[in-house]
């Protein structure tokens, strides 16, 4: 069991959520998923809610709030965020509109095929955001600000914490991260750096699978925005690709991307780069929350990649 999952008392966000926010709430049950918040589901008034709680901090809440302020214009459907706080010491809360239809990952093939158009064309408005108003590569904050000054300083960046510093020692020393393997996928991600482009755009980071979900025509939300990055676009569909089990993610973007005249340069290394970034930081973050059966199967992925 993962130790960074939040654990929480339902009857305890029941009250909280009659005393803070309707006394009237029907519906509440908790939702199942979720690597770090906990979820529920409420009705007030027929109107569906959900509150997530976490106990490490609000930060991905934040950048929910800024993606819906700044992006559901652009057609990407971005749930409403009505309240963020702490609920006491050690929880902090937030509370959304619930989303109509169902994850993408539960429809069926047939289902998921017939609403691939939709999911992509989500994604292209995505990509098209205006990002002038912020600033720097990686990972954004509540302001929509990033740290990083390039793409590329981003994606070697993957090791920051799993490396030693002089006041903290990393992964490698004090959890079962294997640094020979580390380093072996490493150095073949900085061979492929260079194909990576330093054009900025937004990244949702999550994109698919848990966090969109359809009514079986549309793409209805798109929720969790605390992966989200700036950088280069292809990284959403190295996401795709490096979590499907049945799909080939690469291919039917190609396909839409075609249909569009659209062509795009060293598609094939920049996504393979991304992979390798993704399953590298997906084994710290295993060997950080002491989930050693899902890390030795993101190492098998990661071995047949290099």
């Amino acid at each position: 069991m993962s130790t960074h999952k939040t654990v929480a008392n339902n009857e305890e966000i029941e009250a909280f959520l009659k005393n803070n926010f309707a006394p009237n709430i029907l519906n509440f049950e908790m939702i199942n998923g979720g690597e770090g918040s906990q979820a529920y589901g409420f009705s007030v008034s027929g109107q569906g809610y959900i509150i997530r709680v976490n106990k490490h901090y609000s930060l991905g809440f934040k950048k929910d709030e800024f993606a819906f302020t700044h992006y559901s214009a652009l057609g990407v459907p971005i749930p409403k965020i009505y309240q963020i706080g702490k609920i006491n010491d050690q929880l902090h809360y937030c509370i959304s509109q619930k989303v109509e239809g169902k994850i993408v990952s539960s429809l069926k093939s047939a289902d998921f095929m017939a609403i691939t158009h939709e999911l992509f064309k989500v994604l292209d408005a995505i990509h098209s955001a205006d990002v002038s108003h912020t600033r720097g590569y990686g990972k954004w904050d509540a302001e929509g600000k990033a740290e990083s000054k390039s793409w590329r300083e981003q994606i070697m960046s993957v090791d920051a914490y799993a490396k030693s510093t002089p006041s903290n020692p990393g992964l490698f020393e004090t959890s079962f991260l294997e640094k020979s393997f580390w380093d072996k996928v490493q150095a073949r991600l900085s061979e492929l750096l260079p194909y990576c482009p330093e054009e900025r755009y937004l990244v949702h980071g999550d994109y698919g699978f848990n966090n969109v979900f359809s009514d079986g025509s549309s793409i209805t939300g798109v929720i969790d925005w605390e992966g989200s990055l700036y950088g280069d676009f292809l990284f959403d569909v190295a996401w795709l690709s490096f979590w499907s089990q049945n799909l080939n993610y690469q291919e039917l973007y190609l396909k839409h991307t075609d249909k569009k005249g659209v062509k795009i340069e060293h598609f094939k290394e920049r996504v393979l780069c991304y992979k390798l970034y993704i399953g590298l930081g997906t084994l710290s973050f295993y060997a950080y929350s002491q989930q050693k059966d899902k890390y030795e199967k993101v190492k098998e992925t990661l071995g047949k990649l290099i």
